[in-house]
């Protein structure tokens, strides 16, 4: 049921903002594509550099660990009706029988129904948290690109062998969303709390 945040918020990161942003010089509608100045930045140090995102990724890891602790607490219940029903049946009268294999067959549903939920939750919130960095993020990378007078900002992959310290501007990126977006004390005592149950 848990999956690594980091990895999933990524991947819907770079589906959100995009492979490049592409920026044309309406200034110097002559100047080609071979003459534009290029950057690069990388989608997983901005998801784990800006302390925005980093507060909502710890709320959904939280949220996460809790879900997974109460889940494995009722399916740890669940082993021990049937380890006891297995070892009294042959002992129990017909009625008995009965209302126990009744009684765990409705737990082992309503567990694997906790499950599901779950994870539409959890979805939920990656993809609320996800909406809201990708778009701030995007603002971010246009204006810089815009005041560095760039012509396109690739996202880094295993693809690039190499790319220069020079043109990897990840780190401004970094710093000016968590001066543009600071996170203040109420929002991050907000976060400590449990969401909404699903």
């Amino acid at each position: 049921m848990k999956k690594s945040v980091v990895t999933v918020l990524t991947c819907i990161f770079l589906l959100s903002v995009g492979s490049a942003t592409a920026l044309a010089q309406a200034s110097e509608p002559e100047k080609t594509q071979v003459d534009s100045k290029l950057g690069f930045i990388d989608s997983l140090q901005i998801l784990n550099g800006t302390e925005d995102g980093k507060e909502q990724i710890a709320e959904v890891e939280k949220f996460i660990e809790d879900k997974q602790n109460e889940y494995d607490s009722r399916r740890l219940d669940l082993e021990r009706q049937t380890e006891q029903f297995e070892a009294q049946q042959r002992t129990l009268n017909a009625q008995t029988r009965l209302e126990m294999q009744q009684k765990i067959e409705e737990d082992d549903r309503v567990l694997r129904r906790f499950q599901e939920d779950t994870q539409v939750e959890i979805d939920r919130m990656r993809n609320a948290i996800l909406a809201r960095l990708s778009e701030q993020i995007q603002v971010v990378i246009d204006e810089f690109a815009q005041d560095q007078q760039l012509g396109m900002i690739f996202m880094r992959d295993e693809s690039q062998i190499y790319v220069d310290p020079a043109l990897d501007f990840t780190q401004d990126i970094i710093r000016i969303y968590n001066q543009r977006y600071p996170v203040t004390e109420a929002e991050s005592s907000s976060n400590t709390t449990s969401p909404a149950q699903p």
